[in-house]
């Protein structure tokens, strides 16, 4: 069966014990000793629990394997359209566009708060949406919602209408993140999460790597009837409607659902996975889940790094092109190609904020350690000008700055790991991924046209958020250690207490939240 293994000692505090022991265990159990284990409430994984199944090392790398052949691509699909959509207007502000829309001040930073703020206000419904429905329909629907919007952004002529629209995307566009997390705890084991959140998380950087080539092509569009910057958002919008047919036709709603599945592999797929103690998918509502989800510390905790990270990331991404432009002094056309190597950097990033955790069990540390680089890089912009021979330079430390980004993927696989309980999980989600989007609503604010093109202001108040970000990590470590020596001492009480009829695990399918169930580690 899949088990979480606890550790010998009581406690150990200074690793993340759930990745560590997160493996297949095999355990003989008796058949009248399995009485407690038919309280399963999960809706999606009833007739399909059996804890007395045995999953060999050999059939866990086979429908590994099925599952990245199946599930990853539609992940990358699916963040990868909606980092493309995200990336047009910044492409499109130094092709144009500004001029075009007859944009003013800060017209240009609105836009991209109004995104924000549909996503604000979309995050509690689609969350509820993500709970009750299938996510097949629900993220296939959101990407062809947003490719039409997307098209009729590209033929807005009037400010007032691209601040309509931007606002609409946004709330369409919240059905995705909820979703990401939800396929990957679904169909994805705790050790096996920070590999696959640092590759979907990696079509970001994808992302803006396309859109410059995309935008250098048309930026050489001049005198046509239909402007460089128009056919960027056709061509954005026709991969997003392509990619929502192919969601649509090859996502299953559940790993029970699996057309491609047998009915045995189904049973190894629901089994793999009650290590994780999160279940697949409960659509009743629990007042009492909700209640613990808002009085949570750790939901606080979640929030306020999504918040301190974005309020960095979303003004360095906006505001990247006319920082290389007008800052460092490189002409459009070079702007367009020196944005290609921070799509590349974002992927690199993420990559390796994924390796370095899975192979550390070290999650808050790795973070910490990822916003060193932007720092330095944030104090070099500030102390060196840009002059014809400093301005390489210049460019070189804010590719620098990209690391800090991958911290946002992190404190995904905080919230991943660390949530249960559907209902429960739901609001942990809906609050975590509010504080993303309102700190890039709030991201752009921070760029005042008063204080370019260097923008010490800025990053002035940049420094202050990183160190705000630190402090932040080092509380959430401490408040999920104190909770996992609590639970493992618990845990290796139980087993002496009852010996060979210990069942790791047993309530995994419960429906209980991080805090009821006893058998919870948190991933540090």
């Amino acid at each position: 069966m899949a088990a979480l293994a606890p550790s010998n000692s009581f406690v150990k505090d200074d690793v993340d014990v759930k990745a560590e022991h997160a493996h297949i265990e095999h355990l003989d159990i008796r058949q009248n000793d399995l009485a407690g284990l038919k309280n399963v409430k999960d809706q999606e994984a009833a007739g399909y629990v059996d804890p007395t199944v045995l999953i060999s090392d050999a059939d866990n790398i086979r429908l590994r394997r099925k599952i990245h052949r199946r599930i990853l691509p539609i992940l990358c699909l699916g963040y990868l359209c909606q980092a493309l959509d995200k990336g047009t207007l910044t492409s499109s502000s130094i092709m144009g566009w500004l001029e075009d829309v007859e944009a003013k001040g800060q017209d240009f930073s609105l836009t991209t708060t109004l995104l924000w703020c549909g996503i604000i206000i979309g995050e509690p419904v689609a969350n509820q949406l993500v709970r009750r429905l299938s996510l097949r329909y629900i993220l296939s629907g959101g990407i062809f919602i947003w490719s039409v919007l997307i098209i009729g952004l590209g033929f807005c002529f009037n400010i007032h209408a691209v601040f309509g629209v931007r606002f609409l995307l946004g709330f369409t566009e919240s059905v995705v993140g909820p979703c990401m997390l939800a396929l990957m705890v679904q169909w994805y084991r705790i050790e096996e999460q920070p590999f696959v959140t640092s590759i979907w998380q990696a079509m970001l950087g994808t992302a803006t790597g396309f859109s410059a080539l995309f935008a250098y092509g048309f930026y050489h569009i001049q005198n046509g009837k239909i402007h460089g910057w128009q056919w960027l958002h056709i061509t954005v919008a026709l991969i997003s409607f392509v990619c929502s047919i192919i969601v649509f036709l090859f996502l299953p709603s559940s790993p029970t659902k699996a057309r491609w599945a047998t009915e045995e592999e189904k049973v190894l797929l629901v089994e793999r996975v009650r290590a994780n103690n999160q279940g697949l998918k409960q659509k009743h509502w629990n007042t009492a889940q909700a209640r613990e989800a808002f009085t949570d510390p750790f939901t606080l905790c979640l929030f306020a790094l999504c918040v301190f990270n974005t309020l960095v990331v979303g003004g360095i991404s906006t505001f990247s092109g006319l920082l290389i432009t007008k800052a460092f002094g490189f002409s459009n056309l070079d702007a367009q190609l020196l944005s290609i190597p921070i799509g590349a950097m974002g992927v690199i990033t993420f990559l390796t904020m994924g390796f370095c955790i899975r192979k550390t069990n070290q999650t808050c540390y790795t973070m910490i350690a990822f916003t060193i680089p932007n720092i330095v890089g944030t104090v070099v912009l500030l102390t060196v000008a840009p002059t014809s021979k400093t301005k390489g330079g210049l460019v070189v430390a804010f590719y620098v700055m990209q690391f800090f980004g991958a911290c946002y993927p992190a404190t995904l696989m905080l919230l991943a790991r660390n949530s249960a309980g559907q209902t429960k999980k739901s609001i942990t989600y809906a609050v975590t991924f509010i504080g993303w989007a309102g700190g890039n609503a709030i991201s752009t604010q921070i760029f005042q046209s008063k204080w370019g093109p260097r923008y010490f202001n800025s990053l002035y108040i940049h420094l202050a958020l990183y160190g705000g970000f630190i402090i932040t990590v080092l509380l959430t470590r401490m408040l999920l250690a104190r909770r996992n020596k609590k639970n493992l001492q618990g845990i290796e009480a139980r087993k002496a207490a009852e010996g060979e009829y210990y069942l790791e695990n047993a309530r995994a399918f419960e429906d209980l939240t991080d805090r009821q169930n006893p058998d919870f580690i948190y991933s540090l």
